[in-house]
């Protein structure tokens, strides 16, 4: 007798239901899916005991004809797609036909449905899968979906199960993930008799996220929306000061699908670096609309994973999407001095709004409007973006003029490498006091600005601009030696101030470490360090991206050993490797490596070869990509190296030279690794805290 069997319909069919049903949050998932593609505009969930012995969800789309009811637990039975050729360019959730029989094959099901024009419902019980009763039923236009007793007849998968709690929580996040896609759709999750969540649908995504998300997300959120090579890239992300030790914050979707996607993830994640530590992860809800015909979804059982045509075409679409946001809409924090007893004001962030028209302070309603725009009070945290307007193309500036101090004894460049040590007899240190930080401040506020205004305004040899290898005539014939741990700054004159810098005073340094500012409306917290670093790191930046790129030839060839993925990564890729500056032959399983990039070592080039098959293989980068970021995290060492160290004196000279950079670069708000570069102190939030508005 064989020993092969064919196994019975009922037993296939709880197979089967194990790749698409494997705990209540992937029925859950399935039934919401129906739901939207039925255009239901209100779906409600209602869940007890973490799901396992009750989920009921209820909506109000177009619902069922009462003769396809039985049918609609059958496998492979769907109105989504009727031919082969309708899976070259899926546009609904479903499309298999599978849920309803899996569901149904593994629990004690009822589906009652109306469709609008019908006179009446009708109601399909099931048990196992087999179809209890089939009956006219009175009920609302739409379909309402009922599970009891999950795994009732699998025994093996149901001890499986975890907890109550922790079902019900992936319960919740499933809700959570799919309401994020549909923000035109009102969703409400109840969880043993209690209302979790419910979202108002009026497809404000903002509004979405603050409901689910959090109010610090919704506060902290930049937009994003670019099209370029047919893939739109939309949602928002969090500024870079916001962020988790997990994941678990970043939401992917395909044309309004939830899916998991590495080369998405690592897209997001190199967009972020320099602008946050490279253990911490931004959050994000980014929406991506493709054409349907250049994504596969049907690669999953439970459609999380997708495979694109093109991988290289979505990882730039995220890229630069989140870059250009973050090089440009980046606001600077403000230190919250007026925080309640049950906040900290020194770990509170609140957004820095509109000074002219008046800040609110923290603890303001938070409100949302129909534009998408949040707002404190009557404050706009987060404006609409504004719409692009060709602007005429105005012929460049005169370069930039860098005002040294100038004294008849001595002359000082603006950004002196080591302290000076004021000279006796020197007009220029007669008013720089031993104090703490340095600095002067026998004068009050009003004469400083007067002061500073005269600076600004005084002709003379004053303006003249300073050469880079100009030196001046000093009092000493012997210069003050140079310290070898702190390198010389690049010149002002390498990047060109793109603001102009506005009156400002410094007041002070505290502990040797933290710059203090006084503008016209508010104090600037500046964290010198940090500060110098992410200027230096930036003029580098500009430096290697500016230099033609350039190969050096080895003696002596290197020999790296890659696996059959590896290779066949490498050599599909070939062309943009070898643009990076690596001329190679493979022969068997060695690449052979005759030529590197000349801006790394030797040492680093296998390294770096070795990274670029690994990133190609997980799709998570291109070698161009992986060469720069490979590039910036030596530039990271290079210029914290580089930078002025906190806890040291360093003369008013050095200071003004960061100050004035830090108000004239918008994108200077954090350093390298993340860290805050300066925090806001207003005046109405001092006010408030001594109780004078």
């Amino acid at each position: 007798m064989g020993r092969i069997n064919v196994l019975g319909f009922d037993v296939a069919n709880l197979i089967a239901a194990g790749e698409v049903v494997d705990r209540p949050s992937s029925v859950v998932k399935e039934l919401l899916e129906n739901a939207i593609d039925s255009g239901a505009t209100s779906i409600a969930v209602e869940i007890k005991k973490g799901g396992v012995s009750f989920i009921r969800v209820s909506d109000n789309g177009c619902g069922i004809d009462y003769e396809d009811l039985p049918v609609a637990i059958l496998r492979h039975a769907t109105s989504k797609i009727k031919r082969a050729k309708d899976l070259e360019a899926i546009m609904t959730l479903g499309f298999r036909g599978e849920a309803l029989a899996a569901i149904a094959s593994v629990s004690r099901m009822r589906i009652m449905s109306k469709t609008p024009h019908a006179d009446y419902g009708g109601m399909l019980i099931t048990e196992g899968g087999e179809v209890v009763s089939h009956s006219e039923a009175g009920c609302a236009e739409g379909t309402t979906v009922v599970v009891e007793e999950i795994f009732y007849n699998v025994p093996a998968r149901r001890k499986f199960l975890k907890k109550d709690m922790t079902e019900a929580i992936a319960v919740a996040a499933v809700v959570e993930k799919v309401a994020l896609s549909m923000p035109h759709i009102a969703f409400k999750l109840i969880s043993d008799g209690e209302v979790k969540f419910a979202t108002s649908g009026d497809g404000n995504l903002l509004n979405a996220i603050y409901t689910l998300l959090g109010r610090d997300f919704a506060m902290r959120a930049l937009p994003v929306d670019r099209t370029e090579d047919g893939i739109r890239v939309s949602g928002y992300i969090s500024n870079p000061e916001l962020t988790k030790s997990n994941r678990n914050f970043q939401n992917f979707y395909i044309n309004g699908r939830y899916i998991k996607s590495r080369t998405i993830t690592a897209a997001v994640e190199q967009a972020y670096l320099s602008y946050c530590a490279t253990e911490r992860f931004p959050l994000c809800v980014l929406n991506l609309q493709i054409e349907p015909s250049t994504v596969d979804v049907n690669v999953h059982p439970a459609k999380l994973e997708v495979k694109f045509s093109n991988e290289k075409l979505i990882f730039d679409g995220v890229y630069y999407a989140i870059r250009s946001v973050l090089e440009n809409g980046i606001v600077r924090p403000e230190f919250n001095v007026g925080g309640t007893k049950k906040e900290n004001p020194i770990n509170a962030f609140v957004p820095v709004v509109d000074r002219a028209s008046g800040d609110k302070p923290a603890g303001e309603r938070i409100t949302f409007d129909k534009d998408g725009r949040t707002r404190v009070g009557d404050s706009v945290v987060n404006p609409a973006p504004a719409p692009k307007v060709e602007k005429p193309v105005a012929p460049p500036p005169p370069p930039p003029r860098v005002t040294p101090i100038v004294t008849p004894e001595r002359q000082i460049p603006v950004m002196p490498n080591e302290q000076v040590v004021p000279q006796k007899n020197n007009p220029a240190s007669i008013h720089q006091t031993e104090t703490t930080s340095g600095f002067d401040l026998s004068f009050g506020f009003a004469d400083r600005m007067k002061a500073a205004a005269r600076e600004k305004t005084a002709p003379s040899q004053e303006e003249i601009p300073l050469p880079a290898t100009a030196t001046a005539p000093i009092s000493n014939p012997e210069p003050e030696p140079i310290a070898p741990e702190t390198p010389l700054a690049p010149e002002p004159q390498i990047a060109k101030p793109e603001l102009e810098v506005p009156e400002y005073v410094i007041l002070g340094e505290a502990f040797n470490s933290y710059v203090i500012l006084q503008l016209a409306d508010k104090l600037l917290l500046i964290d010198k360090h940090a500060a110098h670093e992410r200027i230096l790191f930036e003029d580098l930046k500009k430096k290697v991206h500016a230099s033609e790129r350039s190969s050096q030839v080895l003696l002596l060839p290197i020999e790296i050993h890659l696996s059959t993925d590896e290779l066949t990564a490498i050599s599909e890729w070939s062309d943009d490797v070898r643009a990076t500056g690596f001329s190679f032959t493979v022969e068997g399983n060695v690449a052979k490596v005759s030529e590197i990039p000349s801006d790394i070592d030797v040492s680093a080039a296998t390294d770096m070869f070795t990274e670029f098959a690994n990133r190609l293989i997980h799709r998570t980068g291109d070698p161009i990509k992986t060469r720069d970021e490979f590039f910036e995290a030596a530039l990271y060492q290079a210029s914290c190296k580089a930078a002025i160290k906190a806890g040291r004196y360093y003369d008013k000279a050095h200071i003004k030279w960061i100050c004035d950079r830090v108000l004239t670069m918008p994108d200077i708000k954090v350093c390298p690794h993340g860290r805050p570069v300066a925090f806001e102190i207003t005046k109405h939030s001092i006010e408030k805290q001594f109780s004078r508005v």
